[in-house]
């Protein structure tokens, strides 16, 4: 379904200004927001606190195309067919917790990006003087210039994500392979491809199209969702329809969803090329964590133990532990475990009562464990992988004990 406008930059930072106060604005010419990572210490991430990812032009829908919003599922199909929301949902609902999260998740960590962190943090704050001026000609300069310095070649990627590119929601839809089966796939059938409203920054053609793998689009957990969270799915989340692919990054779970080509072959869409680690299309997430408690930065008086907490999660395998250092990874102590009371695909909680630690500046590390692997301890080479994907290098906090 075309979009009645494209929403300008201007309005997607006053949207999410309005929407998501707390969420710290990347300076980027697309409209990406980050949670700080003490704010996600829920099992559950409220609406306003999930991070938003662009990759484009947000869409502007009409309340009447939002009310006969339909998807479409053809290609190598027996039945091409439409169905309304109202129609999708008379076919089933399930709810399903998951982690969304985006691929360039802990991006800024790479050693290579130290100078553009810096970079950022003097052009968000040049942002944030502009953005409260009625001058729109040198905010829009300020917003056009600064994706230039990401172009330089000894930097990974574009949208320097820490840890907060990540959430975990409870999802409502119905299976896709519900839909599939109605349609009846063709044997010759490989892989799914998405097609949505939004555009490139440029205005022509799509922002993004992606895909998922025949066997992945028919996993029970699969969903063409249209709530979050018991709530309808907010435009800025890609609302009234969007995909939901437990396990995968959030580039597969497309927004705006109209239109599921399935396909003979893997998915040539717009930025698949793009979504790859040594040219191979990244799937399932690997394991990672978030240190909610303590803040970056803290300072905690000597004497009482130092409480950690976080969550952990992997797209892969469930998680088996995790194991947390206060001295640079020298002696390490396993955490608590929380039951995965969410589901396979929900994010599980981590705590430990550090205990005997001496005055001064202290590092906490945290590295999570899943049945293949173990978070590294140091960002993963990006050899294969020039964009900075998957940097799921174990994640760390400091503070002071006075």
């Amino acid at each position: 379904m075309a979009a009645d406008d494209q929403m300008g930059w201007r309005q997607q930072f006053s949207l999410s200004r309005e929407i998501k106060a707390n969420l710290r604005v990347l300076p980027t010419r697309e409209l990406n927001s980050e949670t700080p990572a003490e704010l996600l210490d829920q099992p559950i991430t409220p609406i306003d606190l999930l991070f938003v990812r662009n990759t484009g032009r947000m869409p502007v829908f009409s309340a009447n195309q939002i009310a006969n919003w339909t998807l479409t599922i053809d290609g190598c199909v027996e039945r091409p067919q439409r169905w309304t929301i109202d129609e999708l949902k008379t076919i089933g609902s399930r709810n399903v917790t998951a982690v969304l999260e985006c691929a360039g998740n802990g991006r800024a960590y790479f050693p290579a990006n130290r100078l553009i962190n810096i970079l950022d943090a003097r052009a968000m704050a040049l942002d944030r003087l502009l953005s409260r001026t009625s001058f729109a000609k040198p905010y829009q300069f300020a917003r056009g210039f600064r994706p230039r310095w990401k172009k330089w070649p000894w930097f990974a990627g574009t949208v320097m994500w820490a840890d907060g590119a990540v959430g975990c929601i409870e999802w409502t839809g119905v299976p896709l392979a519900e839909l599939l089966r109605q349609c009846g796939v063709k044997p010759g059938a490989v892989y799914t491809g998405h097609h949505s409203a939004d555009l490139s920054l440029g205005g022509r053609g799509p922002a993004l199209s992606r895909g998922l793998p025949i066997a992945k689009a028919l996993h029970p957990d699969t969903l063409v969702a249209w709530a979050m969270n018991g709530e309808g799915i907010p435009p800025l989340h890609g609302g009234p329809l969007r995909l939901v692919a437990p396990g995968y990054p959030g580039s597969a779970w497309q927004k705006w969803i109209g239109r599921i080509e399935i396909r003979d072959r893997v998915h040539d869409g717009r930025l698949m090329e793009e979504y790859r680690i040594d040219g191979e299309v990244i799937e399932e997430m690997p394991v990672n964590c978030v240190i909610t408690r303590p803040a970056n930065g803290f300072d905690i008086p000597a004497g009482p133990a130092l409480g950690v907490g976080g969550y952990a999660w992997s797209g892969r395998s469930p998680v088996e532990r995790v194991s947390v250092s206060a001295d640079g990874g020298a002696s390490w102590r396993e955490a608590r475990l929380g039951e995965q009371s969410g589901g396979r695909f929900a994010w599980r909680r981590f705590a430990i009562d550090l205990a005997g630690l001496g005055a001064g500046p202290v590092e906490i590390i945290a590295r999570a464990r899943d049945g293949d692997s173990e978070q590294p301890l140091q960002s993963r080479s990006r050899h294969g992988n020039p964009i900075g994907y998957c940097n799921n290098v174990a994640r760390r906090v400091r503070g002071r004990i006075v």
